[in-house]
């Protein structure tokens, strides 16, 4: 068992680094894509085609993915009026298992529904306007950085769970 979790372990660390790997290499894309168009623009005097689409589709990519760390660093954000008015630590606890609990959901569902009109953009073959691209690629973005929120909040509310079985438990 100790293997497995290793591996998991191992695994997790991987996927968290690779999310971080591609948020800087996007922000350096977009910033260069940025940097090249105003200096063509500005200095030159002409505009590369293309080049604000792909800095969205782009951009697209780094929303998502970074909101998905922000769900993994617990950096979203939270109503925490509801602390304040709501006293007692089992009354909190309940609140903090609502929102982890609905935070699953709601982050599932909207995978569900982002996957479909990803792929139903991809099944239509719909294009972008100046670089001729599929629009589902960027689409994608959006499944793919939901469903990375929704294993992290899953991830938080099995944490929050096992916490509060371990505070019930009697100590020994």
């Amino acid at each position: 068992m100790s293997n497995m979790f290793r591996v998991l372990s191992w695994v997790w660390r991987a996927k968290l680094a690779l999310q971080r790997l591609l948020i800087v290499l996007s922000s350096l894309a977009i910033t260069v894509l940025i940097f090249v168009q105003v200096i063509s623009r500005y200095v030159f005097e002409t505009a590369i085609f293309g080049i604000e689409e792909i800095a969205c589709f782009v951009a697209v990519w780094l929303y998502f993915l970074g909101a998905a760390v922000g769900a993994e660093q617990r950096g979203h954000m939270s109503a925490s009026l509801v602390e304040l008015v709501l006293r007692g630590e089992t009354t909190q606890r309940l609140v903090r298992l609502i929102v982890c609990t609905l935070s699953v959901v709601l982050c599932g569902w909207m995978t569900v529904w982002a996957w479909s009109l990803a792929k139903w953009s991809l099944q239509l073959g719909m294009m972008s306007t100046e670089i001729n691209v599929p629009v589902g690629y960027a689409q994608l973005a959006m499944p793919v950085g939901l469903a990375l929120m929704t294993l992290y909040f899953l991830s938080e509310l099995i944490e929050t769970i096992v916490l509060w079985k371990r505070s019930r438990a009697p100590h020994a």
